[in-house]
């Protein structure tokens, strides 16, 4: 009952509404690297995490990975599959020890016709995946600096968000970079390198450090270089 509480799909829902999930849900167990849900697979049921954070990737029809992100707990995954009857369009692989709560598709639609909270809050959940989507859209379509901020700054509220210890220190290596924003090693160097000397960020092999979060949503796009 404390995990549904907690996520994002039953805020402020009756306490009935609790209980009938409640009885419906499944707990799982993943391991680190352990496969929660994988691409082009049939979307039965959907995940509630409860404890952990999961990475989202998707391969290309040319067999390119891209990274689209993370989802901290409490968070879920795996809900667009369900609602459409499609295949998953992605995979979410645990990064660590991983707990969710399975709500397969017959019960969650026995939910959200029982309770129009759920509904409500499903409907603010698509919604603001929506405005991040477009978001992302504009910001890679500037350029360069502007995509690897609009990243940083996405991940790095997720982690305040989920209550993360030095949630600044953002684990991400240029392999990483490259494959979130579909860019070169050289192009991710040469920007890392123009935050670095803007006094925006610090990069380890294996992290990137937010030394000023708020001036690096600030950076106007002549800031930014017209050529990346």
């Amino acid at each position: 009952m404390d995990d549904l509480k907690r996520n994002p799909l039953f805020q402020n829902v009756p306490e009935e509404a609790l209980r009938d999930a409640a009885r419906v849900v499944t707990q799982r167990h993943f391991a680190a690297g352990e496969i929660v849900v994988a691409q082009d697979a049939q979307g039965e049921a959907l995940h509630l995490l409860t404890c952990g954070v999961v990475r989202v990737s998707r391969v290309s029809t040319v067999g390119r990975q891209r990274v689209m992100g993370e989802v901290y707990a409490p968070g879920v995954i795996g809900e667009t599959a369900v609602l459409s009857g499609r295949e998953r369009s992605a995979t979410v692989q645990a990064l660590g020890e991983v707990t969710t709560l399975m709500l397969h598709r017959t019960h969650f639609q026995q939910l959200l016709q029982r309770h129009p909270q759920v509904l409500w809050n499903l409907s603010v959940m698509l919604v603001e995946r929506v405005t991040f989507l477009n978001d992302e859209l504009i910001a890679f379509g500037l350029n360069t600096q502007a995509a690897l901020s609009h990243v940083f700054l996405h991940l790095y509220r997720q982690r305040l968000a989920a209550g993360v210890p030095e949630p600044a220190t953002l684990p991400l290596s240029t392999t990483d970079i490259m494959q979130r924003i579909s860019s070169s090693r050289e192009t991710v160097s040469r920007v890392m390198r123009t935050l670095a000397g803007l006094g925006m960020v610090q990069a380890t092999p294996n992290t990137v450090v937010l030394l000023d979060p708020e001036g690096l949503g600030d950076l106007t796009l002549e800031e930014a270089d017209p050529a990346e």
